[in-house]
């Protein structure tokens, strides 16, 4: 059997246009107000700065100030079109422009993932898109997994007479005190790009 290719991040380059046909269908309805004058450009400013660790402040762009595009990237965290593009990125038959920026999606989510919070901890879980998530998997609360185990202790709670019902209440009380403590990541885990 060989051996699984090693992640390569794809370096940024500017948008394609076929890359940016795709995109501008999801940024041209982002709400109410005026309409970006270089959207185009202020989209390859956020992928250039989001594919690194660096800061907003020290990343200089040629498409207006850092805190302009900080500001135009959380306002489209908060308006869902970083979600949107991942879970239409993760679709099976997702257009191959798409796909191809599906690594830097995913570098672009950990970046948004203390704006959303926990619902983009759970996105990227059930999308199966790991490199989405800000650090290994496990150092994650997994909402799926703990609801299972709430639904085996009241199973189990519905069979009083069972002899093994104390092993089985004592191993879900253990394992979701496992889950609610989580290590912070370590900064040599975080991955870039």
């Amino acid at each position: 059997m060989p051996l699984p290719r090693p992640y390569r991040p794809r370096p940024w380059t500017p948008l394609t246009d076929a890359e940016w046909s795709i995109l501008k269908l999801y940024i041209e309805n982002t709400g109410p107000g005026r309409p970006l004058r270089d959207p185009r450009g202020r989209l390859d400013a956020i992928f250039r700065i989001c594919l690194t660790n660096i800061p907003w402040r020290h990343v200089g762009t040629d498409h207006g100030p850092t805190a302009t595009i900080a500001r135009c990237f959380r306002r489209w965290a908060h308006d869902g079109l970083w979600s949107t593009l991942l879970k239409q990125s993760a679709r099976r038959r997702a257009p191959r422009p798409l796909r191809a920026l599906r690594p830097w999606l995913a570098a672009i989510f950990r970046r948004c993932h203390r704006i959303l919070g926990l619902q983009a901890v759970i996105l990227a879980r059930r999308l199966h898109v790991s490199r989405a998530l800000p650090g290994p998997s496990w150092y994650f609360p997994d909402p799926d997994l703990s609801e299972s185990i709430a639904d085996i202790q009241q199973d189990a709670l519905t069979r009083p007479d069972d002899p093994d019902l104390p092993e089985i209440l004592a191993l879900c009380r253990r394992l979701l005190g496992w889950l609610g403590r989580r290590r912070p990541v370590p900064r040599y885990l975080v991955p870039v790009g």
